[in-house]
């Protein structure tokens, strides 16, 4: 396949999100998504990071963290609410979402995982 040059670039990509299970201590279950990621390009990511460095706080770094995913996250499916129907991709549920810890580090972790250049491990 020839490569495709395109000014932006959009992708689906699988979430595994590790949540402790409320029904046995000790215990972690395992929760799949899926988000379209539009990541930016070098220049846009260098200048965030100039940015994100320049920071003093943790609060502001937090926030910084929080609106580069909200930057790059253009939607998501299979995410359901407790009465198992969707939920749709708004910007105030993913801020909802990025309220709990292991959410904001699966995406971060398939995040990046999407620009290593390998394929999602399905399974393991």
């Amino acid at each position: 396949m020839k490569f495709v040059l395109e000014t932006t670039h959009r992708y689906w990509w699988p979430v595994k999100v590790r949540i402790p299970d409320p029904e046995a201590a000790g215990k972690i279950i395992e929760q799949t998504l899926k988000i379209q990621f539009e990541p930016k390009g070098r220049d846009e990511a260098l200048a965030s990071d100039e940015v994100y460095q320049n920071l003093t706080t943790a609060k502001d770094r937090a926030d910084h963290e929080q609106k580069q995913l909200m930057d790059v996250c253009k939607g998501w499916d299979d995410v359901v609410g407790s009465d198992k129907s969707a939920v749709a991709f708004t910007e105030e549920n993913f801020r909802l979402a990025l309220q709990h810890s292991w959410f904001r580090t699966a995406v971060y972790q398939a995040y990046a995982d999407s620009l290593n250049g390998q394929e999602a491990r399905l399974g393991n």
